[in-house]
């Protein structure tokens, strides 16, 4: 089986995933999903014409020639409905978002004005039709498209909905993930730390990392170095809609994931990809369920999930954009230099201090030392074809 790049593995992965259907949630529960409907005003937004200051609605005829002095005839504050209709010489009191009345095309703020005795204003400076008028239909017009099919939904689209009367929306269904770690070396964080024995913080990392985008997570614990035990796990495993598995992918005798999965019918698609940290990554289709298989160390598991795995992930929440993170150009503050022909993601610290995007690494780039995931907000990406980067290159990196 071929070693694929990391822009092939990518791409099989992603022709690989679909979205799995759609459901229907309140509107509290939708931030962060995408929309699985394309949303259609039933109404005008806002729904008549107010008034977007404190202040005084007139006829504009009236202020042709300043300074003028108009008869008070009504207070308007928000919320109420104005039973009055202005003629030549009138104006109302009116207060930020009330109802503009009939007869009314021009509101000035309060600071425009004097007072003229117990029930007149003095107008001191012009405006024109419509001055501080919010029209009816001015944010969304009835039968407007407002929300695209595909959209995520942040605080400003629920908002929106809101204002709508929205109280539901559909979104496409949060996949179930399984996660499955491996390896006789590893216990429960709650065991005591025997000899040659490592916590399973992996399990802990990979879950953070699966709802953070919205996904239900199932852990299925820790499996043995032990084909039966590892069969039963993962064949339970096989019934969420993504499993991910982490350790056991690469070429030892006791990495058993690769022939497991296979045996119990899954469709492996590629196995190694050229990057570093990572390169031994399984995934594999068992019919429309992505398998994704992990490597074993920290960094590496961490990367993997980040660069390959959270993209297939969002394309099943329905998400439109599903790229990796956006990256930038930095210039670097420490030479890198590598031996092999592989693409590396090292962990970075971007900075922006002095008016320009610096970055350097964050200490050791070993796969095992997860605090330099805590340290970074980037990946400073080095291609397959750069064998060294000296101080002042400029760099590609990915935010975290």
């Amino acid at each position: 089986m071929p070693i694929l790049s990391a822009s092939d593995a990518l791409k099989t992965i992603l022709e690989a995933v679909h979205p799995q259907g759609t459901i229907a949630v309140s509107l509290e529960r939708g931030l962060g999903y995408a929309l699985a409907e394309n949303v259609i005003s039933e109404e005008d937004i806002p729904p008549f014409d107010n008034s977007a200051m404190d202040g005084y609605a007139f006829r504009h005829d009236d202020i042709l020639h300043l300074p003028v002095v108009l008869r008070l005839v009504a207070e308007i504050g928000a919320g109420t409905y104005p039973e009055v209709t202005l003629k030549s010489g009138e104006a109302v009191s009116i207060m930020t978002g009330a109802r503009i009345p009939q007869g009314c095309d021009a509101v000035v703020q309060r600071e425009w004005t004097e007072p003229e005795g117990k029930d007149k204003v003095r107008i001191l400076r012009s405006a024109p039709p419509g001055h501080n008028v919010r029209r009816r239909g001015d944010d969304i017009a009835k039968g407007n498209e407002v929300l695209q099919r595909g959209c995520v939904l942040r605080p400003q689209e629920i908002g929106v909905l809101a204002s709508l009367g929205r109280t539901q929306v559909t979104i496409f269904r949060p996949p179930s993930v399984a996660l499955l770690t491996t390896g006789d070396e590893i216990v429960a964080i709650d065991q005591p730390l025997a000899e040659s024995k490592v916590r399973n913080s992996n399990a802990y990392a990979l879950r953070a990392l699966v709802e953070e985008l919205g996904c239900d997570v199932r852990d299925l614990g820790i499996a043995r170095d032990d084909r039966e035990e590892l069969s039963r796990k993962i064949e339970d495993g096989l019934s969420s809609d993504v499993l991910i598995t982490s350790g056991g992918v690469s070429v030892g005798r006791y990495d058993l994931v690769k022939d497991t999965v296979e045996e119990l019918g899954v469709s492996i698609m590629f196995w190694k990809v050229n990057i570093k940290p990572g390169m031994p990554l399984l995934f594999g289709m068992a019919g429309e369920r992505p398998v994704f298989g992990l490597p074993g160390n920290p960094v590496s598991s961490m990367v993997t999930f980040v660069k390959f795995v959270r993209p297939a992930l969002l394309k099943m929440l329905g998400h439109k954009n599903v790229e990796p993170r956006p990256t930038l150009r930095a210039k670097l503050e420490e030479s890198i230099q590598k031996a092999d022909g592989k693409r590396h993601f090292l962990r970075g610290i971007l900075d922006s201090g002095g008016g320009a995007l610096t970055v350097r690494l964050t200490g050791p780039q070993s796969s095992h030392i997860l605090t330099s995931m805590v340290k970074a907000n980037c990946l400073v990406i080095i291609p397959e074809d750069v064998t060294h980067a000296d101080v002042g290159d400029t760099v590609e990196v990915e935010l975290l």
